[in-house]
C-alpha cells in the first residue's frame, strides 16, 4: 500500500509523487511547520495588540504599514523577485546575488533621500502624519532588507534557515510590542517598532550570513540587462500590488472613521493577510522549483487540480478562524458580522489561488514579465477604482466586495496568459505518466 503522504498526494493532484515531488513536498513540509509556528506567534501578538490597543490605535497600524508598502518597491526595484528567479541557477548564483545587492544598497538610499526631502508633501498625499511618514519610511526599509536576504536563502535552497529565519522575526516581534506597550501604553507606534525591529534585525543578520557566503561578482553585460529587465518588470508588479493589498486601508482612513479603519484591520488580518501569508509559504518553495523546472505547464495542470479541491476548505478555514480571531480581539469592539466574515473569507481564498497561480506564471522570466507587470497595474487600478466607488457607500464590505472581483478577473487573465506565454501543454498527464518529473 502506499504511504499516507504519497496518497493524500494522489488525492490532490490526480497523480503519485516523483523523486522531485517528494523533495518539494518535504521542503514545503518544513517551511510550512516553520511559518506556521511563525505565523501563530505573530498573529496571538495581533490578537493581543486589537484587544489592548482598541479600533483606533490598531487601525493606525494598518495605515502606518500601508504607506510603507508604498515606499518598498521603489526600494526592492523587485530584485528580490530577480535574485531567486537568476540565482537559483548556481552558475549565476554569485553575479545574481552581487549584482542585487549593490542595486538594492542604491535604490534604498535614493528612496529614503527623496523621502526625508519631501516628507511633509507624501505624508499630506497619503493622508497621514509626518511623524507616520517617518516610521512608515523605517518600515519600508527594514523590509526590504529582509525580504532581499530572504530571496538568497530561497535561490540557495536553504530552507531551513529561512524558516528559522520566521520563527525569530515573530520573537522578535513580540517581544519588542509587549516592551514598547510596557513603555509607552496604548499606542501603535509599539507596534510600529515592533514590525520595524522584527524584520531590519532578523533581516540583517540573514544578510550577512548571505554576503560571507557570496563570491562577489557581476554578470556579463547580458547576464546584467536580463537580471536588471526582469526586475523592472517585477517592480512594476510590486507596485501594484501596493493597490490590491494596502491601498484599502488609506482609502478607508481618508473616508471613514478610525475605528472602522480599526475594523477593517481585524478582518484583513484574520482572512487576507494569512492567506497572503500561507501563500508566501508556498511561493517560498514553489518559485524556486517552478523557475528551475522545464515543464511549467504540468505545475500548471497539477495547481489547477489541486484548487480545485481545496477552495471550499479554504473557504471554510478562513470563516472558522476568522470568527475566532475577531472574538478574540473583541466582539463589541470589531463587530463580529457574519456577512462581511463571509465576504473577506472569500477574499482570503481567492488570494490563495491567485497566489500560488501567479508564481508559476512568473517563473517563465522575461517573457511573460512585461505582460503580467500590465496585468498586475489594470487589476491595482481596478482595485482602488472599486475601493473609491464601494467604500463611501459600503463602508469596510466595500473593500471586501473590491478585493473579490479584482482577483477573480486577475485570476481569470491568468488562464489566458498561460496558453499565450508559458511553454508546455496545459492537459493533465495520462495515467502511466503519473509520477513524471515536472
Amino acid at each position: 500500500m502506499k504511504p499516507l503522504a504519497d496518497r493524500l498526494y494522489h488525492g490532490l493532484t490526480g497523480e503519485y509523487p516523483d523523486e522531485g515531488a517528494n523533495r518539494f513536498v518535504r521542503n514545503l513540509g518544513w517551511i510550512g511547520f516553520t511559518f506556521a509556528a511563525a505565523k501563530v506567534i505573530s498573529a496571538l501578538v495581533n490578537i493581543m495588540a486589537g484587544r489592548l490597543l482598541g479600533p483606533d490605535e490598531y487601525g493606525k497600524i494598518s495605515v502606518m504599514v500601508s504607506a510603507g508598502a508604498a515606499l518598498a518597491p521603489f526600494m526592492l526595484f523587485g530584485l528580490n523577485n530577480a535574485i531567486v528567479r537568476y540565482g537559483v541557477e548556481p552558475a549565476r548564483r554569485n553575479a545574481t546575488f552581487t549584482l542585487a545587492g549593490a542595486a538594492f544598497a542604491v535604490m534604498a538610499s535614493l528612496t529614503a533621500l527623496v523621502v526625508l526631502l519631501e516628507r511633509e508633501r507624501l505624508s499630506s498625499f497619503l493622508g497621514v502624519t509626518p511623524e507616520m511618514m517617518t516610521l512608515s519610511l523605517s518600515y519600508a526599509l527594514a523590509t526590504g532588507i529582509f525580504l532581499i536576504a530572504a530571496g538568497t536563502l530561497q535561490a540557495e535552497g536553504s530552507f531551513s534557515l529561512r524558516g528559522l529565519g520566521e520563527i525569530a522575526f515573530s520573537l522578535v516581534m513580540a517581544a519588542v510590542f509587549f516592551g514598547g506597550f510596557f513603555l509607552m501604553g496604548r499606542t501603535y507606534k509599539a507596534m510600529a517598532f515592533s514590525y520595524i525591529a522584527a524584520f531590519g534585525g532578523v533581516g540583517l543578520l540573514l544578510a550577512v550570513r548571505a554576503g560571507l557566503r557570496t563570491r562577489p561578482a557581476l554578470p556579463d553585460r547580458s547576464g546584467a540587462g536580463t537580471i536588471l529587465g526582469f526586475s523592472a518588470y517585477s517592480f512594476g508588479g510590486g507596485l501594484s500590488s501596493f493597490f490590491l493589498l494596502n491601498v484599502q486601508a488609506l482609502v478607508l482612513n481618508a473616508y471613514l472613521a478610525p475605528g472602522e479603519v480599526g475594523v477593517y484591520a481585524a478582518y484583513y488580518m484574520a482572512t487576507i493577510n494569512i492567506a497572503a501569508y500561507l501563500g508566501h509559504t508556498v511561493g517560498t518553495v514553489l518559485f524556486p522549483k517552478a523557475s528551475a523546472s522545464t515543464n511549467r505547464g504540468r505545475l500548471w495542470a497539477l495547481a489547477v487540480r489541486t484548487w480545485l479541491r481545496l477552495f471550499p476548505a479554504a473557504l471554510l478555514l478562513f470563516l472558522a478562524g476568522g470568527a475566532a480571531v475577531v472574538t478574540l480581539m473583541g466582539r463589541a469592539q470589531y463587530r463580529l458580522d457574519p456577512a462581511l466574515l463571509l465576504l473577506f473569507s472569500a477574499a482570503g481564498a481567492l488570494t490563495m489561488v491567485q497566489n500560488s497561480l501567479a508564481h508559476i506564471l512568473f517563473s517563465e522570466g522575461i517573457s511573460v514579465a512585461r505582460p503580467f507587470m500590465f496585468a498586475s497595474w489594470a487589476a491595482g487600478l481596478l482595485n482602488l477604482a472599486g475601493c473609491l466607488l464601494l467604500i463611501p457607500p459600503l463602508g469596510v464590505r466595500g473593500a471586501a466586495v473590491s478585493f473579490i472581483a479584482t482577483y477573480a478577473l486577475t485570476i481569470a487573465w491568468y488562464f489566458r496568459a498561460r496558453r499565450l506565454y508559458m511553454e508546455g501543454p496545459p492537459v493533465s498527464p495520462a495515467p502511466e505518466d503519473a509520477g513524471k518529473s515536472a
